[in-house]
């Protein structure tokens, strides 16, 4: 049994419990979860900020979704199954025993998304010290949730939260260049 076998059957039998059943579900959900979180940035942006709120909000979302497109190439680059399709009979299926919309997992694109919005939010609102805690906490249940959920091998989700970290990175130097050039 490789590493990554025995680690997805530690976290997704070995923490099993109703309360992470539960908890990991909501925060793997993009409709009950990310959906609402992306709204309440955009009103935090825009109270706070209004106008230059809102172009930043639109920035993060843009940044999103490419790199959502982009861990969809990825996947299909690396065409590594998902562990609820290839390594089935040892796991716990939470979710009615659904695996996912793709058989591919490399990357887990749930942790590129929210490693890359975390990245983005801590390089481009460095005053937001409770969101940039927020948001790190999140992401790490986010990349947890998709391992405890069976939908990703933990190789997958490090993977994806490398590409997503450094994709965040990357956007928020084209967003703010000239904190990018004060740091050469």
């Amino acid at each position: 049994m490789s590493s990554d076998q025995s680690l997805i059957i530690w976290i997704n039998q070995g923490w099993a419990s109703p309360f992470l059943d539960w908890l990991l579900s909501w925060v793997s959900d993009k409709y009950s979860f990310s959906f609402p979180l992306l709204l309440l940035l955009l009103w935090t942006a825009v109270s706070r900020e209004l106008s230059a709120g809102l172009r930043w909000w639109l920035a993060l979302i843009l940044m999103v979704a490419l790199g959502d497109a982009l861990g969809a190439q990825l996947k299909d680059l690396f065409a590594q199954a998902r562990p609820c399709f290839s390594f089935f009979e040892p796991l716990r299926l939470i979710e009615g025993g659904q695996c996912g919309a793709s058989l591919k997992g490399m990357p887990s694109n749930h942790a590129l998304n929210s490693f890359a919005a975390t990245a983005f939010l801590f390089v481009t609102r460095p005053a937001w010290k409770g969101w940039r805690l927020f948001m790190l906490v999140s992401a790490i249940l986010v990349a947890l949730s998709r391992i405890y959920l069976a939908k990703h091998f933990p190789s997958q989700v490090v993977m994806g939260a490398a590409i997503g970290t450094l994709w965040g990175l990357a956007a928020a130097c084209l967003y703010d260049r000239v904190r990018c050039r004060g740091s050469d």
